[in-house]
């Protein structure tokens, strides 16, 4: 700063003169520049050393296939990708091309580090890249990267459906039928339990009302342990291609069954609700119209019922069928006077009965009480069934607890494998 005299009009400085104003500029330049390269050089090895450049942002997690065979990614993660000769997904996920910075946008070590970082993928092994599968997609932020269950568990490769020997043709559709050699799409659809799985304090979940909603649907599929059942709606469209979209992910399936409700027909299920006030053989077709949507499914889930499961002369002629077509039946617990579990077990048909209704409404406090009871209801009684919604909320909060169930000392099972205990 500066200022003249008023005696003589001659510059003087206020804080100590010119050249003690420049010396300290001086001095000045090499800090600034230490600071300058430290911030510089460190965002730069930050850019090219850091776990995720996208923290916060879906990202593909990529590991070295192990012996077991593993399912295919979901559609969305391998798209564009050629499948192999046993339905798992092509082996190298391609790696997009990043373009350089433009003349004179680095220094020449920034430039050679640049360069290093875009040939990593030249020196990897052909043997080892062949052995490279896209294995699954989650959102991660930072550090947070891996996953909480530790290491990556390769998944059940369920058969593909149809079974030519289970299917019956029919003028509706495919209907199953118990094989010639006593095979049983109970049996055959179901997700298998491996072996050495704890034998108490299993919890199993159905989530139902697949196949209305396509974004629902392939957000259950996506986000859910392969564990959970999906029971799908016979009224949607593509069901098929949703029964194998689910299947590759892991998830056995269920066929939903509209029953008569109390208050039916202002309360009315659906086309082809079976009826207290329908006869024997009318709702037998109705049930065939119904098995014929789709094929690959382990058993049926009533869809409401609660007056149609308190008949005995109505409910009786459905479950034989059900139970002579080699399924199995899930009662969804909605009806305390449900006399179906008990039927069931009288003519042989294999029966689960679901403990709640997780979401009776779409609460996250309400879901959370639902599955607290379910962790009490497998302490006292070995095994507990919860049935859910498809709805958004409640697969998330079912996503997020099913991480860290096995670390309480619980096992999440399929559904289907509570009717064999």
């Amino acid at each position: 700063m500066v200022a003249k005299t008023a005696a003589s009009g001659t510059s003087a400085s206020i804080d100590g003169g010119p050249a003690d104003n420049s010396g300290r500029r001086l001095r000045a330049l090499p800090i600034a520049a230490a600071l300058f390269a430290a911030v510089y050089g460190g965002t730069i090895a930050w850019l090219l050393m850091s776990d995720s450049r996208f923290a916060g942002e879906p990202v593909i997690h990529v590991a070295l296939a192990p012996e077991a065979a593993v399912s295919s990614a979901p559609e969305d993660a391998t798209a564009g990708a050629a499948p192999s000769g046993n339905g798992i997904a092509a082996t190298t996920p391609e790696i997009p091309a990043i373009n350089p910075p433009g003349p004179g946008a680095l220094s020449a070590e920034e430039r050679a580090l640049f360069e290093a970082a875009q040939n990593l993928d030249k020196g990897v092994d052909e043997d080892v890249a062949s052995e490279v599968r896209i294995v699954g997609a989650e959102t991660v932020s930072g550090d947070e990267a891996a996953s909480e269950n530790g290491d990556i568990r390769s998944a059940i490769l369920l058969p593909p459906v149809p079974d030519p020997a289970l299917i019956e043709t029919s003028a509706d559709g495919p209907l199953p039928k118990i094989g010639r050699d006593g095979r049983r799409p109970s049996d055959v659809y179901a997700r298998p339990v491996p072996p050495g799985t704890q034998a108490d304090r299993r919890i199993a979940l159905v989530v139902s009302g697949m196949g209305i909603s396509e974004s629902a649907t392939a957000h259950a599929i996506e986000v859910l342990p392969p564990e959970v059942t999906l029971s799908f709606a016979p009224y949607g469209s593509d069901l098929q291609k949703w029964i194998e979209r689910a299947r590759d992910a892991g998830h056995e399936v269920l066929l939903e069954l509209p029953m008569e409700p109390f208050g039916y027909p202002q309360n009315d299920p659906g086309p082809h609700t079976l009826l207290t006030s329908s006869g024997a053989a009318e709702n037998i077709s109705r049930l065939e119209w119904l098995m014929s949507r789709f094929t690959g499914y382990a058993g049926v889930m009533n869809y409401q019922g609660a007056r149609f499961t308190t008949s005995p002369t109505s409910l009786k002629p459905v479950l034989e069928t059900i139970a002579a077509r080699g399924l199995l039946y899930v009662d969804n617990g909605a009806s305390v006077r449900s006399i179906a579990p008990s039927f069931a077990r009288e003519i042989g048909l294999p029966v689960a009965q679901a403990n709640r209704i997780v979401d009776p409404v779409q609460n996250p406090e309400v879901i959370a009480t639902s599955l607290d009871m379910l962790k009490e209801a497998s302490q006292q009684s070995g095994v507990a069934l919860g049935v859910a919604s498809g709805f958004p909320v409640t697969v998330d909060a079912l996503a997020q607890w099913a991480v860290s169930l096995e670390k309480q000392g619980y096992v999440l099972v399929p559904a289907t494998a509570l009717t064999r205990d």
